[in-house]
């Protein structure tokens, strides 16, 4: 049997795959796992709580998948799928009123995925801990971009796009450029 908090979470995204989250309220989500108030107020504040929450359980769902792939473009098509699969409800939070808190949360998961994934791989980043943060919140704004533009797409081309990620996380991109 699930927690409720998971429950509560489940439904959340039942609901979003459905209609937009501006239209998805606690009375309309309460009303759909039918529980109190009071106990959507035990495990949540709001709305953006759930959707918080289960970004967050999302990330270590998705993290667990990838980092028992052995290569990095097998982890990178783990995310791609990922996005690929969700596509609809993500493109619902794209198009919400909310969408600069919601791009925040989505930029953080990111960015938490990517710092375990090299976590992983500690000898593949040879960084400063500053350096690393800097390097994964950019990477995690691009990737959430690019994310958001395939979306406006239609289509995704994975495998142009696994090779592009790849290729920029790696440092492939200036192949010339070498430190002095």
């Amino acid at each position: 049997m699930k927690d409720m908090k998971t429950q509560i979470a489940d439904t959340f995204s039942e609901l979003l795959e459905k209609e937009d989250l501006d239209k998805i309220t606690v009375t309309k989500l309460i009303e759909a796992c039918q529980i109190s108030r009071q106990t959507f107020y035990y495990h949540f504040h709001d709305i953006m709580d759930v959707l918080e929450w289960t970004f967050r359980r999302a990330t270590h769902e998705l993290l667990e998948k990838s980092l028992n792939e052995s290569e990095r473009i097998n982890a990178l098509l783990a995310y791609l799928q990922f996005v690929k699969k969700h596509r609809k409800k993500l493109k619902r939070l794209v198009d919400s009123r909310k969408w600069y808190q919601i791009e925040g949360m989505m930029v953080d998961a990111v960015a938490v995925y990517l710092e375990k994934m090299a976590q992983s791989r500690p000898r593949e980043v040879q960084v400063s801990y500053e350096e690393m943060q800097i390097m994964f919140r950019f990477y995690a704004c691009g990737m959430v971009g690019v994310l958001v533009q395939c979306m406006e797409e239609g289509k995704v081309d994975e495998e142009r796009v696994l090779y592009q990620i790849e290729r920029i996380i790696t440092g492939k991109v200036f192949p010339g450029n070498q430190e002095q």
